[in-house]
């Protein structure tokens, strides 16, 4: 894994073909190689079902980001800033269908963020 500080690759980061990986921590730029995944193994039920709970939270949290009002309200509700938003939506959606669960719900397809209150 080479490292640098100071490279012509320092703006970007992702993948380049099939091979390496550009990644950037902080000021630092870092070429590794690309995961290799054992095709062998199968994912346990749980991973599955964790793996399904975090494509419904990107879902709730992109057709969120999406409405201008609703991304307004929400950044309000969850007290945020614009670029921690995304992120707290998931936790927030992850939260939420934690409570279900616990209840013995299911967990839901959409959660309602409630109005903000100034």
């Amino acid at each position: 894994m080479a490292s640098s500080t100071t490279s012509i690759l320092k703006e970007y980061s992702g993948k380049l073909g099939d091979l390496f990986v550009l990644k950037r921590y902080g000021n630092k730029s870092v070429i590794c190689m690309l995961p290799q995944k054992n095709k062998q193994k199968k994912r346990t039920e749980k991973q599955l079902q964790n793996n399904q709970l975090m494509a419904m939270a990107n879902t709730f949290a992109k057709e969120i980001m999406e409405d201008p009002a609703r991304r307004d309200a929400a950044q309000v509700y969850l007290n945020v800033t614009r670029n921690k938003l995304y992120t707290s939506l998931v936790q927030f959606y992850f939260q939420q269908a934690k409570k279900a669960k616990e209840n013995g719900l299911p967990i839901p397809g959409t959660i309602i963020i409630p109005a903000a209150t100034r």
